[in-house]
């Protein structure tokens, strides 16, 4: 298996010195895939604080295994600075962008006030959009494969699933979208590429056949 780029957990977009936007991701799924992976290839785990503290707890104070690195991102930003240096430095390697990745930062001058004063009776925060980071990863090297994520709202139907990750999948040339909905993470999964759509009713057996396939070598983004 070729070298592998797994992000993992949530970024944290500053609003201030002591603030920032973030998502409910713990990291779990990528954790879980970093451990599925090793015996498959070499994996860098790219994880938020909390995800490679989980990890650490998990393996008690042991090593990262052979042939599995770590390495901590904070904002989109740095998370996209990250990717793109294995990138670049990989040609032809995968990447499995699992992380919970934050679609908005606060907008305006870069250097924003060090601490928003509290007890404000009303406080308005404009925020910008991010970088789509994984519409960028083929710019940077052409030839990667490239996992993507999709996490839709709960009101979503398996037919609107199918055709918001294939349209995910045409845009950032994604070989593979792991699709799933908000409030039914473990009971729907879909599994979309260019030959069409694998739907499955149990989270775990859909993450086993991501691994596999992974594992079994993926096609050019069709």
């Amino acid at each position: 298996m070729p070298a592998v780029l797994l992000t993992a957990g949530a970024t944290r977009n500053p609003i201030d010195a002591m603030r920032s936007i973030t998502a409910n991701s713990s990291g779990a799924t990528g954790l879980w895939l970093a451990e599925a992976l090793a015996p498959l290839g070499p994996v860098h785990l790219l994880g938020s604080e909390e995800a490679l503290l989980r990890a650490a707890l998990a393996r008690r104070g042991a090593p990262c295994p052979d042939g599995r690195s770590e390495e901590a991102f904070g904002s989109t930003r740095d998370l996209m600075a990250r990717m793109e240096r294995w990138c670049r430095a990989h040609a032809e390697g995968v990447v499995i962008a699992a992380a919970a990745v934050g679609d908005y930062e606060r907008a305006g001058p870069a250097e924003g006030p060090q601490k928003i004063p509290s007890g404000q009776a009303e406080l308005l925060l404009r925020l910008g959009p991010t970088p789509k980071i994984i519409d960028q990863l083929h710019g940077w090297s052409p030839d990667l494969r490239l996992v993507s994520f999709k996490a839709a709202s709960p009101e979503t139907t398996p037919e609107q699933l199918a055709e918001i990750a294939d349209k995910q999948r045409v845009r950032s040339r994604s070989s593979l979208v792991f699709a799933n909905v908000l409030g039914r993470l473990a009971a729907l999964a879909l599994l979309v590429d260019a030959r069409g759509v694998e739907r499955f009713d149990d989270r775990g057996a859909a993450l086993a056949a991501l691994v596999a396939r992974i594992g079994a070598g993926l096609p050019p983004a069709g």
